[in-house]
């Protein structure tokens, strides 16, 4: 079988696509699906969860066409099958004002992660950073573009991958920028939220 090479990027707007990323456990497989083929007992053991649990979700990823079928193996009677993403990289677009439940499984997704780097790693920091601040628009959308660029430098983005050292530990990055939803204080004018980024690193 010739080696399967995703593709570096992949826009998500189908309704069956975008329902794959409401649920944090098929965020964590298609995570570890962009960087190499596995089979659902490799999955399930990095995960920690029982194999059943993680079959059930492969054939949902499939039948959304997120993953695909990309080797089968037969050791000791038994055939092994790989699964690997269709793309290093997804791009969700869900209808205007209709991508909620993917931010709250993808932050779930995230909390689920850190809390088992820090359960596999506890002498190891993990960086947080919480702000708030009152920016205008122009100058918290030049922040987040200078944000992206550095992100892209280290981490890669659609336009390509950054380099990579395959022997290092994999670190993890997530970022949010949102505007503040309590509203303006009593006392003073409506003006820009906040920015608040949030950072891990594991693996």
């Amino acid at each position: 079988m010739d080696q399967f090479i995703p593709v570096p990027f992949q826009i998500v707007a189908s309704p069956q696509q975008l329902k794959a990323f409401t649920d944090p456990l098929r965020i964590r497989i298609l995570d570890l699906l962009q960087e190499e083929a596995a089979t659902n007992q490799q999955l399930a053991d990095g995960l920690g969860e029982p194999q059943a649990k993680v079959l059930y979700h492969l054939r949902a990823l499939l039948d959304a066409e997120l993953i695909a079928l990309v080797e089968q193996r037969v050791r000791g009677g038994n055939v092994e099958k790989y699964y690997r993403a269709v793309a290093r990289m997804f791009g969700l677009r869900p209808a205007s004002g209709r991508n909620a439940a993917q931010i709250v499984a993808a932050v779930d997704a995230i909390q689920q992660e850190v809390a088992a780097s820090s359960a596999a790693w506890p002498d190891l920091p993990i960086g947080w950073e919480n702000r708030r601040a009152r920016l205008a628009p122009d100058r918290a959308d030049e922040f987040y573009a200078r944000l992206n660029a550095l992100i892209a430098e280290y981490w890669g983005g659609p336009e390509g991958n950054a380099p990579q050292d395959p022997t290092a530990p994999r670190q993890c990055l997530a970022v949010v920028r949102y505007r503040d939803p309590t509203g303006p204080l009593a006392g003073h004018d409506e003006s820009p939220g906040g920015i608040t980024p949030f950072m891990g690193g594991s693996h």
